[in-house]
């Protein structure tokens, strides 16, 4: 590949990045939240490149893509103080447009820029179309699934240690151990992803963490998410109903397939 490496990258997006977080000292958590999440999924991205054994130059724009990938967060999160896009814009389209406007990709030939603004634009939709081109599809959904790896424990620690849930970070949720919306639950059992219109309680973000599992494309994946145990943390403090057990042992039997 020629121009700016990843490193170079982690360097711009760093210095957008801290932008926001300078100018906005009552938000300075969320916003830093945001930072190491990148570069956490930076990572985990990596990670997954290098196991599946993806082509060096489709690694590299997994690189890419994964580091960019919530850069719309920054100018989300100024306008509306929330990370919801349902209460405020696509933070995806957000960071297309990001992206464009800062001059982020700048160095780059077409063809990576369209495949990392397409990996951006697509990583939170809730399902992907069916055919999409090469490298844009492996790289897609290796960003969709370092995302998910990294979401998950960041949800738990605060959900298993805050005292007070953070209405960003936990999209406004009411903290009640023992209710959840029936209509979530449904979709898992028949083998659909929740959507985030659905959650109201705090166990209704658990469900739909673990629901996420049906949408891990690597087999690398889903070995990082059995080897940080987050399955067993997701359901430990959910009530004990037979519902609930059934729908882990299905998406324990998911995890296994390769």
């Amino acid at each position: 590949m020629t121009g700016p490496d990843i490193e170079a990258l982690r360097e711009r997006f760093l210095a957008y990045a801290e932008a926001f977080a300078t100018r906005e000292p009552g938000q300075e958590a969320h916003y830093r939240l945001k930072i190491e999440h990148s570069l956490r999924v930076l990572g985990l991205a990596q990670e997954i490149a290098r196991q599946e054994r993806l082509a060096p130059d489709t690694a590299e724009l997994t690189a890419m893509a994964a580091l960019f990938h919530d850069t719309g967060r920054f100018p989300q999160l100024r306008q509306y103080r929330t990370f919801s896009d349902q209460l405020s814009e696509n933070h995806a389209r957000l960071g297309v447009q990001a992206l464009l406007e800062n001059g982020l990709l700048e160095g780059l030939v077409p063809a990576q820029r369209r495949v990392i603004l397409g990996a951006v634009f697509l990583h939170n939709a809730r399902s992907l179309p069916e055919r999409l081109p090469e490298p844009l599809s492996a790289v897609t959904r290796a960003v969709r699934d370092a995302d998910k790896l990294d979401i998950i424990p960041l949800l738990l620690e605060h959900l298993e240690n805050a005292p007070v849930l953070d209405p960003v970070v936990c999209l406004g949720v009411t903290r009640d151990p023992v209710r959840y919306s029936p209509a979530l639950l449904e979709d898992l059992e028949q083998g659909r992803l929740a959507s985030y219109s659905q959650i109201r309680y705090e166990n209704d973000l658990r469900l739909l963490a673990a629901g996420w599992t049906y949408d891990l494309n690597y087999t690398a994946s889903r070995r990082i998410f059995i080897r940080q145990g987050l399955l067993e943390r997701l359901f430990r403090t959910l009530p004990p109903e037979e519902r609930l057990l059934r729908l882990r042992l299905r998406i324990e039997a998911d995890l296994q397939k390769s």
